[in-house]
C-alpha cells in the first residue's frame, strides 16, 4: 500500500463501509472519482480496510505498533469518520460503527474531537410564499392587539385539532444529524396517514376536552361539539363574557353554520383565519 496516498487509503475505507465490503461497488466508485481503471485489486483493498477495523489507521505498521485504543485516534482514522458523516450525516452512531468496523466508545470519542454534535432534524410542512406571508402578516396583527390591551391574552380559548396516526409514529428524537453547525436540513411527511382526530380547547382557565372525532372534520360535527358541548360549558363556568375564542382557518371552521353559532356567543370576540367575506364579526 506504500504508492496509495492517505486520501486514497481513506476513501477506499470510506467505500468499503458503504459498499458492505462489496469490491466491485468500490471499484466502480473509484472510476467515478479517479476517472482511471487501475484500482488496487480485491486482495489489497480487503487488506486495507481488515488493518483499519483491527487498528483504526489506514497508514502503515508493524504488528509491533501500539495497540487499537492508541491508534484510533490517527489523523487517518478521523479522516474516514469526517467523510463518512460528511457524505451520511443522519447516519446513527451504533450503525457507523458498525459499517466502519470500530467500537462506539472510539468513534464517539473521535467525533468529539472532530467537534461533531447532534442536531435535530425539523419536520415542516409543504408551506408556499402565501402561506408565510398570510401567517406573518396575523401574528403581526395579533402581536399589536395584546400590546395595545385591546386582547386580554389570559382570556383567550386556544382552540385546535390534531391527528394521531394509526399506521406508524414518527419520533423527533430519532430525527438527527452530525456536523459542525446547525444546517436547515427538513423532512417532509404526508399530512393525510390513516389516523384519528382529537379536538381541544384550553386557556388560563383551564383544558377542555379532548372530544374525539370518528373520521374527518366537518362543519357538521364541529358546529355540533361547539353548540352541545363546549359553549354550555363555558356558560357553565362564567368564560363566555369578555373572553375571546381563537381557531385556525381550517374550512370546516369556515362555514356559515359555525360562525352563526360562535357569533351569538362571541360577538365580534373571534379571532381566526381567512373568514368567509359575508361575516361582519370577528378579526380579519
Amino acid at each position: 500500500m506504500n504508492k496509495y496516498s492517505t486520501d486514497v487509503r481513506v476513501f477506499i475505507v470510506l467505500q468499503m463501509a458503504r459498499c458492505d465490503e462489496n469490491v466491485k461497488a468500490v471499484q466502480r466508485a473509484w472510476q467515478e472519482k479517479f476517472h482511471i481503471k487501475n484500482w488496487p485489486n480485491k486482495m489489497t483493498m480487503a487488506r486495507l480496510y481488515a488493518k483499519f477495523k483491527r487498528t483504526g489507521s489506514v497508514e502503515d505498521d508493524k504488528k509491533a505498533m501500539a495497540t487499537a485504543t492508541a491508534i484510533v485516534v490517527t489523523d487517518g482514522a478521523k479522516q474516514v469518520i469526517d467523510d463518512f458523516f460528511t457524505a451520511d450525516p443522519t447516519r446513527s452512531v451504533r450503525r457507523a460503527a458498525e459499517m466502519l468496523g470500530i467500537k462506539r466508545t472510539s468513534l464517539q470519542r473521535i467525533m468529539k474531537e472532530l467537534e461533531l454534535s447532534s442536531y435535530k432534524i425539523q419536520v415542516t410542512q409543504p408551506l408556499n410564499e402565501d402561506h408565510t406571508q398570510r401567517r406573518s402578516e396575523f401574528a403581526q396583527l395579533r402581536l399589536e392587539k395584546l400590546q395595545t390591551g385591546e386582547i386580554d391574552v389570559k382570556k383567550i380559548w386556544f382552540s385546535d385539532e390534531a391527528y394521531f396516526t394509526l399506521d406508524g409514529h414518527l419520533n423527533k428524537q430519532n430525527y438527527r444529524y452530525w456536523g459542525r453547525e446547525r444546517l436547515e436540513i427538513t423532512v417532509v411527511r404526508s399530512l393525510h396517514p390513516k389516523k384519528f382526530l382529537v379536538w381541544c380547547a384550553k386557556s388560563s382557565h383551564g383544558v377542555f376536552g379532548p372530544i374525539f372525532i370518528d373520521g374527518t372534520l366537518s362543519a357538521v360535527n364541529y358546529r355540533k361539539f361547539l353548540d352541545e358541548e363546549f359553549i354550555p360549558f363555558l356558560h357553565g363556568h362564567d368564560l363566555v363574557q369578555g373572553h375571546w375564542f381563537m381557531q385556525d382557518g381550517a374550512r370546516p371552521h369556515r362555514t356559515a353554520d359555525v360562525f352563526e353559532v360562535l357569533n351569538e356567543h362571541f360577538s365580534d370576540r373571534i379571532i381566526g383565519l381567512d373568514y368567509p367575506s359575508h361575516f361582519q364579526g370577528g378579526i380579519r
